[in-house]
């Protein structure tokens, strides 16, 4: 989660002043009060599943931007800018470790037709529409 519980009571205090005072405008002083304790609460339990979310979207898992094999070669990972074509003097950079990370999922085809192309489907669609 982003952040800590100030985060929380902070949201849960300004909700809880705005209610109060917008409350007061045209209530009884006990009902703002009332509403008002009720926005903090409501406010500080849903400050909860929002820090959640931000941490979760900000979250990054990147690993270092360049890694070295055993080799003594230089792997460049994604991250690393194109812009610098040469590279770093005496100092091979390759793909290999890029290409040996992801392997691709693939099917087998089959010949198949769709169910929506099938004749005898299409001529039972036909005969219950045509029944109604």
């Amino acid at each position: 989660m982003l952040g800590t519980m100030w985060i929380n009571t902070g949201l849960a205090l300004l909700a809880c002043v705005v209610t109060f005072i917008v409350a007061m405008m045209s209530n009884v002083w006990l009902v703002s009060l009332e509403r008002a304790g009720l926005a903090f609460l409501l406010f500080f339990l849903a400050a909860f599943p929002i820090r959640w979310l931000f941490g979760i979207i900000t979250q990054t898992s990147t690993p270092s931007t360049v890694e070295e094999s055993k080799d003594g070669v230089v792997a460049a990972s994604p991250m690393t800018s194109e812009s610098s074509e040469e590279g770093v003097e005496g100092i091979e950079v390759s793909d290999s470790a890029e290409e040996d990370s992801f392997t691709p999922l693939t099917f087998s085809r089959q010949d198949h037709t769709h169910l929506a192309e099938d004749p005898t489907t299409v001529a039972e669609v036909i005969r219950r529409l045509s029944d109604e």
